[in-house]
């Protein structure tokens, strides 16, 4: 999925007014592929893949629960994953934002991401 295809898919999800789970989540990772420079191939594999990937993954679990406040079991049904695992993931990037340079890349994926919403809000779509 292409950053174009999740606009259009944004686009289609204003037009029937629905602001689903899915799209915040594919929206997510689309973000969290470019930013980190792991395919969404990568993301999305069934397994852990390199480390790099995993990494850009759990991110974009952390992001889609502690962000969006999506539960865990949400977020791991569309992402593929158990929703232990998506605390997992969250505990790792917590631990991670102990680090300057990761902290700045998380603020701007979130900057990044409450722009994106405030583009439904404005529309009127929760």
């Amino acid at each position: 999925m292409t950053i174009q295809d999740c606009e259009t898919e944004r686009r289609e999800s204003a037009a029937t007014g629905e602001h689903t789970v899915d799209s915040v989540c594919r929206f997510i990772e689309t973000l969290v592929s470019a930013a980190l420079g792991a395919s969404l191939t990568e993301l999305r594999g069934a397994k852990r893949g390199c480390a790099s990937a995993a990494f850009a993954r759990q991110t974009a679990m952390y992001l889609a629960h502690v962000h969006f406040g999506l539960r865990l079991s949400q977020v791991g049904r569309n992402l593929g994953r158990d929703r232990t695992t998506v605390s997992h993931a969250c505990a790792c990037v917590e631990d991670s934002r102990d680090n300057p340079k990761f902290e700045r890349v998380l603020a701007c994926l979130e900057a990044a991401l409450d722009r994106w919403h405030q583009g439904f809000l404005a529309l009127g779509v929760r």
